[in-house]
């Protein structure tokens, strides 16, 4: 008769759901506040960050794995590594199991952040009964120790809350890492122009502070100039630092091989109003550009008439403004240019949210719109 599988300690289906729900609450405190930490201990906070950042993928895994652990039932010891064949002992846990059935999965989908380790408790470093400290076996004892100083802080407080504390803040620092990544943006070989402008719309359609609209009209104005040699190259700003602040002169400058600014272009993601008109014209005329674009979705209807009338008269003082709604101005560029321009078109969308390192939910929402296609 085959021996009963045993009942493991830690329920993954709620592991699995108490990691989604930490995740998601961390990632829109990390979005919506640069500084912002979980733990007040300051010892703390540099041994989980320099522990998710270690150079062995079983010690960047370690923490994750032990405390969310600890989380799903706070009666298991977080530094217990194996069950083992003592039924008596309430505390022992298959930590192994809860990476492969539940972690492994996740980091996957967060751009294998940790590593691409399928197993990355396989070796022998962690096939042990209980993580103990000053282990001579382990490559770097001094680490080792770090990862022990945060387990053994949650084991003496005995605190669901601490507990959970500590546990998100190892979701920031893994949150901070995967800033710091490049992804992957899979493209079809072939891309249709309703196709590009669906997913462009889609994306455009959550708030993002204006990261979204910016990775989209760079990258539109990329491909304009390396399709029709208007200009050489595109700067574009950091999305939360003004143009005065690192002198440019607009969200986005067309320069030629010279450096000599060809084309400004501010870029929206709201209503185009008087103010916005007038503050362009001011520094853009103060560096003596001639050729100025604004991509805004729509004018302010109460400022319609006057930003036309302003307009008018820039024109007569020898500057050209145009006013465009991004999708307008996409399609007929994307159709010019053919599959090659788009294709291109959404590699520089993906190329624009690496470099500014744009919040990770804003690059992953790019990414599985281009999946779908």
């Amino acid at each position: 008769m085959p021996k009963k599988k045993r009942p493991d300690r830690v329920d993954h289906q709620r592991a699995a759901k108490l990691l989604r729900e930490e995740w998601k609450a961390v990632a829109a405190a990390g979005e919506s506040k640069r500084t912002v930490s979980f733990v007040d201990e300051a010892n703390l906070r540099e041994a989980i960050a320099t522990s998710i950042n270690h150079s062995q993928v079983s010690y960047r895994y370690c923490l994750p794995i032990q405390l969310l652990g600890k989380l799903t039932n706070p009666r298991i010891d977080s530094r217990r590594l194996q069950r083992g064949a003592d039924e008596s002992d309430p505390t022992a846990w298959d930590a192994r199991s809860l990476r492969s059935k539940v972690i492994a999965l996740f980091i996957k989908e967060q751009e294998s952040v940790l590593g691409t380790s399928g197993d990355p408790y396989v070796g022998n470093p962690m096939r042990i009964p209980r993580m103990e400290r000053d282990d001579k076996t382990k490559s770097d004892v001094p680490g080792w120790n770090r990862l022990l100083d945060v387990l053994d802080a949650v084991e003496k407080r005995q605190s669901a809350r601490f507990t959970q504390n500590v546990f998100r803040q190892v979701l920031l620092e893994i949150y901070r890492r995967q800033q710091t990544l490049r992804f992957s943006y899979p493209i079809p070989p072939r891309v249709s122009l309703d196709d590009a402008l669906e997913i462009s719309g889609r994306f455009l359609s959550e708030k993002s502070g204006g990261d979204r609209a910016l990775a989209l009209a760079g990258a539109l104005f990329d491909v304009i100039g390396n399709h029709f040699g208007l200009f050489a190259q595109v700067n574009r700003a950091r999305i939360n630092a003004s143009d005065d602040a690192i002198g440019q002169v607009a969200d986005l400058e067309c320069v030629d091989e010279t450096g000599k600014i060809v084309l400004a272009v501010e870029v929206k993601d709201r209503a185009l109003t008087l103010a916005d008109v007038e503050g362009t014209i001011a520094k853009t005329r103060k560096r003596e550009i001639q050729e100025v674009f604004f991509t805004a979705p729509r004018i302010t209807p109460a400022d319609a008439e006057k930003i036309k009338s302003r307009l008018s008269t820039a024109f007569s003082a020898g500057q050209s403004f145009y006013v465009f709604d991004f999708f307008s101005l996409a399609r007929a560029v994307l159709a010019l240019g053919g599959n090659a321009m788009r294709r291109l078109f959404l590699q520089k969308v993906g190329d624009h949210l690496d470099t500014w390192t744009t919040q990770p939910s804003h690059r992953q929402a790019w990414k599985q719109l281009l999946e779908a296609l």
